[in-house]
């Protein structure tokens, strides 16, 4: 944890509420960008980023957060990341795709030919299926180390799981999202 983030801490469990404003301008575009590409709805998105927020709000009310516990952002992506699976279930709108199942570009090559692709438009939307294709815990890790920038480490504590499971579900996210996209390749 750096100076800055520890200090934010210290504030926060002091009470001073002018932290509350520096967390959600430090955190808020990282924890909404998580939320949005694990539900691909944007007022979903900013609820459960608010939601998260609140969590945070109550554990400092009720002096249940402590600086020992880790990072602010941490908590805030752990449970911000919780939320979005939970409206996932009770939706039961995903489905999960099995591990070992053989992944072909065959569906994304009926709806978008190379002529099509060269529209950035249209590999944004191709971009957007491929990302469906992945498990929640795969696009997770894919968005905070692509898209947040955050290490693996970083990813593995905020997650509670270990750096190995990261890179795991990294690796596969890539290979996944690569036979998916091998119709846009230059």
């Amino acid at each position: 944890m750096n100076a800055a983030s520890s200090d934010l801490t210290r504030r926060m469990l002091q009470g001073d509420r002018t932290s509350f404003d520096d967390i959600v301008s430090w955190y808020s575009a990282d924890i909404l960008r998580l939320c949005y590409a694990l539900l691909w709805d944007r007022d979903e998105a900013e609820d459960v980023l608010q939601e998260a927020m609140l969590r945070l709000v109550r554990m400092v009310k009720e002096r249940r957060f402590r600086g020992s516990n880790g990072s602010v952002k941490g908590f805030l992506m752990t449970a911000a990341r919780n939320c979005c699976i939970d409206r996932l279930r009770r939706k039961r709108e995903f489905c999960s795709i099995e591990e070992d199942e053989p992944f072909t570009h065959t569906q994304l090559r009926e709806t978008f030919t190379p002529d099509i692709a060269a529209d950035e438009s249209r590999f944004q939307c191709a971009f957007e299926e491929a990302l469906s294709h992945l498990t929640d815990a795969q696009r997770t890790v894919l968005v905070l180390y692509e898209l947040n920038g955050e290490s693996q480490q970083a990813i593995a504590k905020s997650l509670n799981v270990s750096v190995d499971c990261v890179k795991t579900h990294l690796c596969r996210a890539r290979r996944k999202l690569r036979v998916l996209l091998e119709p846009y390749r230059e």
